[in-house]
């Protein structure tokens, strides 16, 4: 149904509408949607967690040094160990080199947890990559009979949103967002299978491109004397980390 206007009526779901079709979805894609934010997710714990443990390491080195002094000069003066600092907790130097041991492969394994997810998202300076991505995304939409209106950049200044993505301006937009990813906004119509297929499909692109954000609403056309329901379609807006 139209309005005074002439444009098509869409109705928003409510909260207790979304709980009903989440619910009613199906474990595989319920997980799909865990499994693609769960990207992004993880990518900012490994980098928020990296410099936190390589603080803690140096900090637990520090400390080791100064009771290691702290020994010697007593040992000097008074022939005896003394207690363990509280800086430790009440562990002694054996325990506290096996923490920092810890520490150090706890460190390790992030680091490589860090380089595999970089390695999976796009480079910041290949345009090229960017592009293909872009191309990706809009293909597979249009292989689940999603009709694409638009796939556009969100850069650092609202100003620049009509300029071309520069490996300069993808670059200050990656640093200007929680993310630290550059970030795609797709508008499309689809029906609810189109939509699922395609949320499927992003595993298969060749980068990653995980969704941190979406507006969904039902449009509704209306037979202009029966009132009823003529066709349904979604107007989906999805913001991805890329």
């Amino acid at each position: 149904m139209n309005d005074a206007n002439g444009a098509p009526v869409t109705a928003r779901r409510t909260v207790a509408e979304h709980w009903k079709t989440w619910t009613a979805k199906k474990p595989g894609e319920k997980n799909l949607h865990v499994v693609v934010a769960g990207i992004v997710a993880a990518a900012i714990y490994f980098v928020a967690i990296a410099p936190l443990a390589g603080k803690q390491i140096d900090k637990i080195r520090y400390d080791m040094e100064k009771q290691k002094t702290r020994e010697k000069i007593s040992n000097k003066q008074q022939g005896k160990t003394p207690p363990p600092p509280l800086a430790f907790g009440g562990k002694n130097l054996k325990d506290a080199a096996k923490e920092l041991e810890a520490l150090r492969a706890q460190l390790d394994e992030t680091r490589a947890a860090v380089q595999s997810l970089n390695a999976a998202f796009v480079p910041l300076e290949d345009t090229l990559a960017m592009n293909a991505l872009k191309t990706g995304l809009t293909s597979l939409a249009e292989a689940g009979d999603m009709e694409v209106l638009a796939v556009e950049h969100i850069y650092a200044r609202p100003d620049d949103k009509d300029r071309p993505p520069t490996p300069q301006l993808i670059a200050e937009a990656a640093r200007s967002n929680p993310f630290q990813r550059p970030l795609l906004l797709m508008r499309a119509r689809a029906s609810y299978g189109g939509l699922m297929q395609f949320l499927f499909g992003l595993a298969e692109l060749p980068y990653v491109a995980s969704p941190v954000w979406s507006d969904i609403t039902v449009g509704v056309e209306r037979h202009p004397e029966t009132k009823q329901p003529v066709r349904q379609w979604l107007e989906v807006t999805i913001r991805f980390a890329v």
